[in-house]
């Protein structure tokens, strides 16, 4: 076990995760600056799975959680049908404006709405740049922790992965290392979020089984 306590504690609980290939964060608040490191890992191949609260209270929280997503902008497919129809309908109604103008214009509208309808168009959605779990505020979360299932590890202490808690506030925190330590870990993680993780360790044991059998 490796033990630090005091203020300053960000490269001694960040620092571990450089160059690994999974880590399992849980905290209930995190920085911008934790979150840029994160979705950062991610996108240079690291699987990175983040747990935490939709708590916003907490400024900088709330700063960091728009980070850990992208926009994505989708193409949408047309209904030809549909436009075809909304054309032919703003034609017909605006040749029925010569003869009544109520009728032609609720036509001219219901033209309008199903030609805009039948186009192809652009969606925008949001998608997680990580593996993300965001618990509600309720669920009360306090720990903080990082397991690196590939090198044994697992880190537990007081601080949150905020700038306070990395750099400003007196904190603790503990570096343990052994198998069942993580296996422990994961247990914890698992039964948080009704998930089932799967870690490098675990990955190789059953390729290992698949191939001898």
């Amino acid at each position: 076990m490796t033990l630090k306590c005091g203020r300053g504690l960000g490269d001694f609980i960040l620092g571990e995760l450089n160059g690994g290939s999974q880590a399992i964060v849980i905290t209930p608040w995190l920085s911008p600056e934790t979150a840029r490191l994160l979705t950062s890992l991610a996108k240079n191949g690291a699987k990175i799975t983040l747990v935490t609260t939709d708590d916003t209270e907490n400024q900088s929280h709330t700063r960091a959680l728009p980070i850990l997503y992208e926009t994505v902008e989708t193409r949408k497919p047309g209904n030809r049908a549909v436009a075809i129809t909304g054309a032919v309908l703003l034609l017909i109604s605006i040749g029925m404006l010569l003869i009544t103008a109520v009728v032609g214009v609720f036509g001219i509208l219901a033209g309008i709405v199903l030609l805009v309808l039948g186009l192809p168009r652009t969606v925008e959605t949001r998608r997680a740049l990580i593996d993300l779990v965001i618990l509600p505020k309720g669920t009360n979360l306090h720990a903080k922790m990082v397991i690196i299932p590939e090198r044994s590890l697992v880190g537990v202490g007081s601080a949150n992965m905020t700038s306070s808690g990395l750099h400003n506030n007196i904190e603790c925190w503990a570096w343990l290392s052994g198998e069942d330590v993580v296996r422990s870990a994961v247990s914890f993680v698992e039964e948080l979020t009704g998930r089932v993780l799967s870690t490098p360790r675990e990955e190789r044991g059953a390729s290992r089984k698949h191939k001898q059998s």
